[in-house]
């Protein structure tokens, strides 16, 4: 694998900083001619254009994000497919749990970036090489995903079976530690860069799940409002009642119709769509959300009702 030069993350935002300031400069002298001496016209001072710096919009980076999100949903859920895509590109795989889960156990060749530390080890992710992620059970890859995603990795894939179908399937593992590399860090906004970080080091215990099926119940009993971000036609055959469909793709262009004022709680089918939609959703400013990560799936399976269009 090429190792490219260091660039840590700070000195990223110094040199996008240096290069901005620089652009706001004036870098144009004033210029007078000499007049002739029978006149005493004087030629106009030379003015500066005034420089014009673009204001970076967030949201629209996050909706388009969301939009052009591919189908698949960038996973391989497959084990063997999965062996067999890391063979074939010599991917990295970074697993983001704990570092004490990571001890423990793990895929073969796996680094450890933990989900909250990863915006401050962007130089340990290359950003020209096939990376993949997972965790423990998808959930943590998912956010890790949507994360990377936003900062322009569009390299990164996951695996979302992770440690419980790698050892479900008689995979073998490794407990010593892989070192990490060290890559460039490529381009990115300041203003992307800084929600995504904060959005990462500062999940809370639980990573923004919503509970079991008892714990949404009672939830939604309470008042909170449920978001399906499913597409139409999965939510026309049936839904957890009193749910809004915004498809994950669409969360960005329905800002209006996400609830402030309560909880929301959000899901999909099995639990890995709604992964890579909170980031979306808390980055937007929607704090308030959390995902189901059993989902649909899970509510059906204990046989609670459901309705339908």
């Amino acid at each position: 694998m090429k190792i490219l030069r260091r660039k840590t993350v700070t000195g990223l935002l110094v040199a996008l900083a240096l290069v901005a300031a620089s652009c706001g400069g004036d870098d144009a002298s004033d210029t007078t001619a000499d007049a002739p001496l029978a006149t005493t016209t004087e030629a106009p001072a030379t003015t500066a254009a005034p420089t014009t710096v673009a204001t970076f919009d967030l949201v629209a980076a996050v909706a388009d994000y969301a939009a052009t999100i591919p189908e698949g949903y960038m996973a391989v859920g497959d084990t063997t497919a999965f062996k067999d895509a890391v063979a074939a590109s010599n991917a990295l795989v970074i697993d983001v749990r704990e570092t004490g889960e990571y001890a423990e156990g793990h895929i073969l060749d796996a680094i450890n970036i933990p989900l909250r530390t990863l915006g401050e080890n962007l130089e340990m992710i290359p950003a020209d090489t096939q990376v993949f992620v997972y965790c423990k059970s998808g959930w943590r890859a998912g956010l890790a995903t949507s994360s990377l995603r936003m900062l322009g990795y569009d390299n990164v894939l996951a695996y979302p079976p992770g440690w419980n179908g790698w050892t479900a399937a008689g995979e073998e593992i490794s407990t010593g530690t892989v070192a990490a590399a060290a890559y460039e860090v490529p381009e990115m906004a300041p203003e992307m860069y800084t929600a995504v970080n904060d959005f990462l080091t500062t999940l809370p215990e639980g990573w923004l799940t919503a509970g079991d099926v008892e714990t949404v119940k009672a939830a939604i009993a309470a008042g909170s409002a449920v978001i399906d971000v499913r597409t139409p036609a999965e939510y026309a055959e049936g839904f957890i009642a009193p749910a809004t469909n915004i498809t994950l793709r669409e969360i960005g262009n329905n800002v209006a119709d996400i609830p402030t004022d309560t909880q929301v709680i959000a899901y999909c089918k099995s639990g890995w769509r709604v992964a890579l939609s909170v980031p979306v959703f808390h980055i937007l400013g929607f704090d308030n959300v959390r995902g189901f990560s059993g989902s649909y799936l899970a509510w059906t399976g204990a046989g609670e009702p459901i309705e339908t269009q």
